[in-house]
C-alpha cells in the first residue's frame, strides 16, 4: 500500500460539498474522486480531505490522501488518469507520495478562506467574476469591517457564528481576518486552526452588517459572551467563498 497527497482546485457551484453523500457520489468532490480511483486500482479508494467544504465553495488549494493498494503507478501516471476522466470543474495540481502517517485533516494546523464582495460603487458590473463574487447593493464602510474583524482573532467560543448548534467543540483559533478593498471588490482573508459548518459566511455576514451599520461595532464580542445566533449577522451567500489553502 502507498499513501499519496493531493492538491486539487474546484468550482464548486455544482457540488453539495467536499464529502460525499450516500445518496449520490456524483454530487460531491470526494465521491468524484473515488469513483474514478475505483476504476484506477480496482477496489474501493477513500480519499480524505483537509476539511470539507460546503456546497457552493470553491477551492484553489485543497489537500487530500488517499491510500492506493499498491504502488505500481508512478505520481504522474495517477495524475495523468485522474485528469483524464474528472470533468472540468475539477482540477489536479499535484501528486505526491507521502508517508503512511500523513492524513490530510488531522495533521493540517490551519486553512485559509477568501470571500470576495463586489462593490456597490465599483466602475462597472462584474463580468468574468460574476459567478465567484457576491454582488453587493449598498455601500460599505469597510474601516468599521476592518476595525470589527481585529475582535475575531484569537481563541474563541464560535457557537454564535455556526449553523450547527450541536457541535462538540466550538473553540477554534482565528490567526488573521484581513479586509481589503480594491478599485472594484472587497475582499476577505480569514485563517484559522479549524473552521465550524457556515463559520465562514457567518463572519462574513457579520463583517458586511457592521460595515453597513446594521449591526453595532461590539456585535462579535457580544456574540462570544452569549453564544447566541441573534447576536451574528446573515450567511453570506456560498458562491462567493473560496478555500485558498492549508497549512501543515
Amino acid at each position: 500500500m502507498q499513501n499519496y497527497k493531493m492538491m486539487i482546485a474546484y468550482d464548486g457551484r455544482k457540488y453539495m460539498g467536499f464529502n460525499k453523500s450516500k445518496d449520490n457520489l456524483e454530487k460531491s468532490i470526494q465521491g468524484k474522486l473515488e469513483l474514478i480511483l475505483a476504476k484506477l486500482y480496482e477496489k474501493e479508494v477513500e480519499v480524505i480531505g483537509a476539511v470539507n467544504t460546503e456546497a457552493g465553495v470553491h477551492a484553489k488549494g485543497q489537500i487530500v490522501n488517499f491510500i492506493a493498494p499498491d504502488d505500481r503507478l508512478s505520481e504522474k501516471e495517477i495524475f495523468d488518469y485522474l485528469e483524464k476522466y474528472l470533468t472540468e470543474d475539477i482540477i489536479i495540481l499535484s501528486v505526491e507520495t507521502a508517508d503512511e502517517r500523513f492524513h490530510s485533516r488531522y495533521l493540517m494546523k490551519s486553512a485559509t478562506y477568501e470571500y470576495r464582495l463586489w462593490k456597490k460603487d465599483a466602475p462597472n458590473r462584474p463580468l468574468f467574476e460574476r459567478q465567484y463574487v457576491n454582488l453587493m447593493n449598498q455601500i460599505i464602510d469597510v474601516a468599521k469591517s476592518k476595525k470589527a474583524a481585529k475582535n475575531l482573532v484569537g481563541e474563541h467560543d464560535f457557537l454564535a457564528f455556526t449553523t450547527n448548534r450541536k457541535t462538540k467543540n466550538p473553540i477554534k483559533r482565528v490567526l488573521s481576518v484581513d479586509v481589503r478593498e480594491t478599485t472594484n471588490e472587497i475582499i476577505i482573508t480569514m485563517k484559522a486552526n479549524g473552521f465550524l459548518l457556515n463559520m465562514e459566511r457567518v463572519i462574513v455576514g457579520t463583517l458586511i452588517q457592521v460595515g453597513l451599520g446594521q449591526l453595532p461595532m461590539n456585535i462579535i464580542e457580544k456574540a462570544f459572551e452569549s453564544k447566541d445566533t441573534k447576536d451574528v449577522g446573515h450567511k453570506a451567500s456560498a458562491d462567493a467563498l473560496c478555500l485558498l489553502s492549508v497549512e501543515y
